[in-house]
């Protein structure tokens, strides 16, 4: 269902009307604006204050977000560890804000968030330290960041989706040995992934985060 941002709530009332409808995913670029439409939040959603599935229930919203536990699942099954490994996230929005609190209790080394937005990102920074240890967790503005020690770098903008020919970050910046992860599934392989494989990066598809979150959105749904 394509939603323009004025009329989600409009969208989200008509939904909440049909007797047979149980609930959805929630994508770019409404996973923090249906905050608001929301009756109740699981602890995922609470803590990242962003939501990606929603379900209805006695004509309640209730709202919950798998992203970041998606992400990293997909991580471990592609046998990519994260325990003690250097991360950068570009993007400071709900998958952001998501994959960044799963990887920060995975006990990684270090998290540095990357964004044009300053004060988005900045904002980011100061909630995560409210959850985490300060000293593992960075902010660079995007005309200075610096990648060369950077274990695996993710890509959690719309920057690449569809017809989107952009690449979020120089590719280039990234260590020999850096993994290029993706969070867009459309087109499978983006810009970004085209290019970090035409430099022999290891590249992680968008997909994966999708595909490993089904089974928990599935138990939250309560459909299998």
């Amino acid at each position: 269902i394509n939603v323009k941002k004025n009329n989600l709530g409009s969208v989200i009332n008509g939904l909440k009307k049909i007797n047979n409808f149980y609930g959805l995913t929630v994508t770019i670029p409404h996973k923090v604006n249906i905050l608001k439409y929301c009756d109740h939040l699981h602890d995922e959603a609470q803590e990242t204050q962003a939501v990606n599935w929603i379900k209805f229930e006695n004509k309640k919203i209730i709202g919950n977000n798998f992203d970041g536990l998606g992400f990293v699942k997909g991580l471990k099954k592609s046998k990519i560890m994260t325990h003690n490994k250097s991360f950068c996230i570009f993007g400071a929005g709900g998958a952001g804000m998501a994959i960044a609190f799963s990887l920060l209790k995975e006990k990684i080394k270090k998290l540095k968030i990357v964004n044009r937005d300053e004060l988005k990102g900045k904002n980011l920074k100061n909630r995560l330290e409210l959850f985490f240890p300060k000293s593992v967790i960075e902010f660079e503005g995007f005309g200075n960041y610096n990648l060369s020690d950077i274990d695996v770098v993710v890509n959690a903008t719309n920057i690449g989706l569809k017809d989107n020919k952009d690449i979020p970050f120089d590719v280039c910046k990234t260590k020999d040995s850096c993994i290029v992860a993706d969070i867009i599934m459309e087109p499978e392989e983006t810009e970004l992934i085209k290019k970090a494989k035409k430099i022999k990066r290891q590249v992680h598809f968008g997909k994966n985060m999708l595909e490993n979150q089904i089974e928990l959105a599935g138990q939250f749904l309560e459909i299998w």
